[in-house]
């Protein structure tokens, strides 16, 4: 189709696991869930879900790429969530700073929109 990039709003709603088969074939770029974490999560979530986008939406060699919403004040994020999203970007949104042993962690099948697994381990 000539595609080079999908743009995700709502990655959760398209569904991490439908997603999977394309990872690594297109670039996903994407905000946090704008339908419920980003607006009513914790900043605790916000930052760690930037790992679970990272890890559903992009292998270890890239392929996810972050933005963040331009109309944040329509849908009420708070400012506190915005920064987290930016430390969660500065925590793992560097490929080669992301333990090796993290890109084979699973995954989850089924995604609840208001709750954020906890990171994988950082010894195995």
């Amino acid at each position: 189709m000539g595609l080079d990039a999908i743009e995700l709003d709502s990655p959760r709603m398209s569904g991490y696991s439908d997603l999977n088969p394309y990872r690594g074939k297109i670039m996903f770029w994407a905000c946090t869930n704008i339908q419920s974490l980003y607006p009513l999560g914790t900043p605790e979530q916000i930052e760690r879900e930037v790992w679970h986008m990272m890890r559903n939406l992009g292998t270890k060699n890239g392929g996810y790429g972050a933005y963040f919403y331009p109309d944040f004040k329509d849908l009420n994020i708070p400012r506190r969530n915005i920064k987290a999203f930016t430390k969660g970007l500065e925590k793992y949104g560097n490929y080669s700073n992301i333990p090796i042993h993290w890109w084979n962690y699973p995954t989850q099948d089924e995604w609840n929109d208001f709750e954020v697994p906890p990171l994988p381990p950082l010894e195995l």
